[in-house]
């Protein structure tokens, strides 16, 4: 099946209710489809948060609808939850009904933009594509040539950013030179932003270690 990458900037989509509602997460993780009752779509997302505070079962938003939260966790200073969500027929649900297209792993919403991820027959991702850039300004839409093109191996550019700055200030050093607070004035991203991504970063960069000494 063919596949493509949507990516859309938080400052081009920041005025979108969606949107603005769903910030108040750190992000927010495709894992998977659910469902599909009478042409709304029922996705799994992980919300990840700093405060605990997830949108409640039974919240809805521009066609976006809480179903369940399925199930919380704990890791450090972040709250993870997973979340049964449901998309009107009308907004998203209508170009799934003929079971040709399918989202993909990689789909999420963070303080760095939209990405959405899709495979499936051309025609059917022709029009779900045009549906899109009528909704919002699409920045760039690529081509996926592999499965594991579609997933990012390794920190992205804005966690190379941070990790690159925050070795710079000191972040590594014992005692710390810099706080977290500090990072993300430099930066100009929000604490928990700054965080939760020096997280994944060193991650990415010690799964990666432990991979190549195998």
């Amino acid at each position: 099946m063919r596949a493509v990458r949507v990516e859309c900037s938080i400052p081009s989509i920041e005025h979108d209710q969606r949107v603005q509602a769903a910030l108040l997460a750190v992000s927010w993780d495709y894992r998977g489809v659910l469902d599909q009752i009478d042409g709304r779509l029922r996705v799994m997302f992980e919300c990840i948060t700093t405060d605990g505070n997830c949108p409640p079962p039974g919240f809805k938003v521009g066609g976006v609808t809480v179903v369940e939260i399925l199930e919380e966790w704990t890791t450090e200073y972040l709250t993870h939850h997973l979340v049964s969500l449901e998309f009107d027929q009308e907004l998203v649900g209508r170009f799934f009904q003929s079971r040709d297209l399918t989202l993909l792993a990689g789909t999420n919403l963070t303080s760095s933009g939209l990405i959405i991820q899709v495979a499936g027959r051309q025609s059917s991702m022709v029009n779900f594509l045009r549906a899109i850039r009528e909704a919002v300004p699409v920045e760039r839409i690529t081509s996926a040539k592999s499965s594991e093109g579609l997933i990012q191996k390794g920190p992205t550019l804005q966690q190379h950013r941070i990790i690159k700055v925050a070795h710079r200030n000191g972040w590594y050093e014992v005692p710390k030179k810099i706080s977290i607070r500090g990072l993300a004035s430099k930066l100009g991203l929000s604490k928990s932003t700054v965080a939760e991504q020096l997280v994944k970063a060193e991650s990415e960069i010690v799964g990666g270690f432990l991979e190549n000494s195998r």
